[in-house]
């Protein structure tokens, strides 16, 4: 029998494409991480059925539209809170808000690689708290995900900050 191995949160990445007008391939992926918080929210559709035949309701899952709502601490620099605090600051609105996010997960396949999946997704800014230095926007997926496979890199910039380059293949 297999080990088991504790999920551990720095093993799990979450990118957003920081670059504007990007094709599917060529996105400037930089990683969420100054926030204190990643939760999926899965946002299922369902559709209730009274079958005849049954006492009581069955529920059918329709569909996901995952979101996650990320309290990020403001580091000015960051790439993250960069392409956040923009979009803020323009108050930006419908194709403007549209980005795509990574997510690199701990699970492995069969061969090693690292389960992923690339959304288009729409950035939400929720509130930014001047006081405690925090802006949290929500990231909601748009459309159907691509599942594959990713590889992160990890390195330093010239000033010292830690880096992070994923490499994704889609299945």
């Amino acid at each position: 029998m297999a080990k088991y191995e504790k999920l551990k949160k720095n093993l799990n990445y979450l990118f957003i494409n920081t670059a504007s007008d990007s094709v599917f391939g060529s996105e400037k992926w930089a990683r969420v991480g100054k926030s204190t918080e990643w939760t999926d929210t899965m946002n299922a559709k369902t559709k209730t059925y009274e079958y005849i035949e049954d006492s009581g309701p069955t529920d059918v899952i329709e569909s996901y539209q995952p979101s996650t709502s990320m309290p990020l601490t403001a580091y000015v620099g960051d790439p993250v809170y960069e392409y956040v605090f923009d979009l803020y600051h323009r108050q930006e609105i419908a194709g403007n808000s549209v980005t795509r996010a990574l997510r690199v997960f701990q699970n492995k396949t069969a061969d090693g690689a690292y389960k992923a999946q690339v959304t288009d997704c729409s950035t939400v800014i929720e509130n930014f708290n001047f006081s405690t230095g925090v802006i949290t926007f929500a990231i909601k997926q748009g459309g159907t995900p691509i599942s594959g496979t990713a590889s992160v890199t990890e390195s330093m910039d010239e000033s010292g900050n830690k880096i992070w380059t994923p490499v994704f293949a889609a299945e």
